[in-house]
């Protein structure tokens, strides 16, 4: 981790100040096909659909040269849905208004449900966790049509966009519009498309509605919040015929034009929502095309026919990273659906049942009920169904009978819903009836007893296939100086088992195995047991974590105190941090310690984590010394260097025992190169000594 902060900061400050002015500014201005007029604003407006003259036909389906939409941190609507605002009064087209199949209502259900492809288009515009706001697309929703009374102030020939914004935020105030939904990660999920009657013209960013250099609708993000949250919002001006847009917006039907204008700005809000506020190429700016504008601005004017749940509409193309062209939507999944089995593998003893839960996952809106069955069970086993036919999940129970055939099976479980046929198995296998026996266990197995002290061990008679009896307990030979005894002898369940070491029993580790005997049945267990010293172990070091409001008694170069996250320490809230420049340069921490003559061993341990900007992997560049001075002689207990880079902290053990009896100073010193930085951090620093 290279530290910017130490005397480099103000330099990278200045730098970004001055390149993140003058690109983004001349990338903006010289935007083609703006809603708004060139020049008018710095910040990337291109989201609205361009007025164009369509007397040369259909547009041809291909992308602009290099077009591609890059995500620069900003929201997304993940499971979009859409509010249908009817402006005012007026002679709306009938399948806007609500009142001549299809609706507009049903085109937006349709197209954002599952019965369409749209998802499966989104799913290469999911936002990053790392870098971004961590959302996915889902399914969308058609969330009513609403006809609302404007302020006739808000209401003239004329309409501007904050006219606009001012209206939808009054409405939703008042409860005459529903409230926007928001999504997992608080981001807004409703999108409130907003169309006008006729005799209505739009303005926005200094252009008109429905006329050449103008646009045929926009989607924008309030500037005033509802709830602390900006509302989306999309215009969609009256694209009947006597309005500019009838021919400037498409070349299809009324309604094949207003379904393909709002397909372009529907996928457009999705995939940029915050575009109306965004004043750079930065967050709250999402996906955007710096040239070409957003996904739908890629392929403007670009028409097709798309069938939606049964529904063929005219949809806009958009932008398709992952195609690198204009697309048309996938076609939408065919129900289908999947069987598996949990447990899918069952042991069934004679005599006994056991169960297996089978599972229905549905796809591409799969909703009909299914028919399990299975094939056949070995000889004396039979199989019921908790729920059958089923749409979710239906328990199977295989019951074997005291003769059953033994042995292990396939059991295939077939599902059938119409023309659908789909199956999953299940490994059967059919044991017969235990013998009575035990299993014997110790805990714990592993033991620690000091030499004048005892422990214990509790040994378990585990019984299986129906035992009763009692059974005696015994050991093995135990080392010199130690004795066991048993709680309970014989036991049916536990007993205790205490180890007890005299204060001159031999030191070291053997294993103790415990046999249990019941009849003509024996079975062991085994107990790691270790004697241990009774000499008292000490730490020596003051300040092992770095932890004090100084460093006392350490003795750090400056900066090596450390409570910054870019380094963080292995436990508590400091570490030392040496080096880590990328420049010429030495840190060292250092305490000095008396290593008792009475001390029987002496061990260093710290813990390190090393991270490096170095790439090689055979030069030693940078280095840390492990060193110990004593009467002015320094011993280098070990080095470290940037060849030993890693994720996290790893712990490091040094023998100091020929120190033993000394006053000695442990230093840890790093040097660094002139370029690529290496970071050596340490934590949590002991020596530790057995004194007898």
């Amino acid at each position: 981790m290279s530290r910017i902060t130490r005397g480099q900061a103000l330099l990278v400050i200045l730098l970004l100040l001055v390149f993140a002015t003058l690109p983004v500014m001349a990338q903006v201005l010289q935007q083609p096909n703006q809603d708004g007029p060139v020049g008018a604003s710095p910040q990337p407006r291109m989201h609205g659909t361009p007025w164009r003259n369509n007397a040369g036909g259909p547009i041809g389906f291909a992308a602009p040269a290099g077009a591609h939409l890059t995500y620069f941190g900003g929201p997304i609507i993940s499971n979009v849905q859409v509010v249908q605002v009817l402006y005012g009064s007026g002679s709306y087209n009938a399948q806007i208004a609500g009142t001549a199949s299809p609706t507009m209502g049903q085109f937006y259900g349709d197209i954002t449900g599952s019965g369409s492809g749209l998802n499966s288009l989104m799913q290469q515009y999911n936002t990053p966790v790392s870098g971004g706001t961590g959302q996915t697309f889902g399914f969308g929703s058609f969330g009513g049509l609403f006809q609302i009374v404007p302020a006739a102030g808000n209401n003239g020939s004329t309409i501007t966009d904050a006219q606009i914004q001012s209206e939808i935020l009054a409405q939703i105030n008042a409860g005459h519009l529903p409230a926007p939904l928001l999504d997992a990660q608080g981001n807004p999920n409703t999108l409130y498309m907003t169309f006008f009657p006729p005799g209505k013209t739009i303005s926005q960013g200094g252009s008109n509605s429905c006329q050449a250099g103008g646009f045929c609708a926009y989607h924008g993000t309030t500037s005033t919040l509802f709830a602390g949250k900006n509302v989306l919002y999309g215009v969609m001006p009256d694209m009947q015929a006597g309005s500019g847009c009838s021919t400037g917006c498409g070349t299809s039907s009324v309604f094949g034009n207003y379904t393909s204008v709002t397909s372009h700005e529907l996928v457009e809000a999705m995939t940029d929502a915050f575009v109306g506020i965004a004043s750079t190429f930065a967050p709250p700016l999402a996906w955007y095309d710096q040239t070409n504008g957003e996904i739908g601005d890629i392929c403007n004017g670009q028409q097709a026919s798309y069938t939606a749940n049964g529904t063929a509409y005219t949809i806009q193309l958009e932008f398709s990273n992952a195609a690198n062209n204009c697309v048309t939507f996938p076609a939408a999944n065919t129900p289908n659906f999947t069987l598996s089995a949990s447990p899918a593998s069952l042991n069934v003893s004679q005599g006994t049942s056991g169960n297996s839960t089978v599972t229905v996952t549905p796809s591409g809106g799969f909703t009909g009920s299914v028919t399990l069955s299975n094939s056949a069970l070995p000889a004396g086993v039979t199989a019921t169904y908790g729920t059958n036919p089923t749409t979710g999940t239906s328990v199977v129970t295989f019951t074997a009978s005291a003769t059953a055939t033994t042995g292990t099976s396939t059991i295939t479980i077939t599902g059938v819903s119409g023309a659908l046929t789909h199956t999953t198995s299940v490994a059967l296998t059919i044991s017969a009836v235990a013998a009575p026996n035990f299993s014997l266990s110790a805990s714990p197995a592993s033991l620690t007893v000091k030499q004048g002290t005892n422990g214990t061990s509790t040994i378990t008679v585990t019984p299986s296939g129906g035992f009763t009896g009692s059974v005696t307990l015994s050991n093995s030979a135990l080392p010199s100086g130690v004795t066991a005894a048993f709680g309970t002898n014989p036991t049916t369940g536990t007993s205790v088992m205490t180890f007890t070491a005299s204060a001159t029993a031999t030191i070291g580790t053997s294993t103790i195995t415990v046999t249990g005997v019941s009849g003509a049945l024996s079975h062991t267990t085994t107990i790691s047991l270790t004697i241990s010293s009774s000499a008292t172990a000490q730490q020596l070091i003051v300040n092992p974590g770095f932890e004090n409001a100084t460093a006392t008694p350490w003795t750090l170069t400056a900066g090596v105190l450390n409570t910054s996250a870019s380094e963080p320490p292995h436990a508590g809230a400091k570490d030392a941090w040496l080096d880590g420049y990328g420049t010429t340069h030495t840190d060292s921490a250092s305490q000095t310690i008396t290593i008792p003559s009475t001390a029987t061993s002496a061990t260093l341990t710290f813990w390190l984590h090393i991270d490096t900007a170095e790439t090689t992997t055979t030069t030693a560049f940078d280095v840390l010394s492990v060193q110990v001075i004593s009467s002015g002689v320094t011993t280098t207990l070990g080095t470290f260097s940037n060849l030993n880079k890693a994720a996290g902290y790893t712990q490091r053990t040094f023998s100091m025992n020929a120190f033993i009896g000394k006053t000695v100073t442990l230093k840890f010193n790093g040097v660094e190169d002139s370029s690529l930085q290496t970071s050596f951090v340490i934590d949590d620093v002991n020596v530790n000594v057995n004194v007898q």
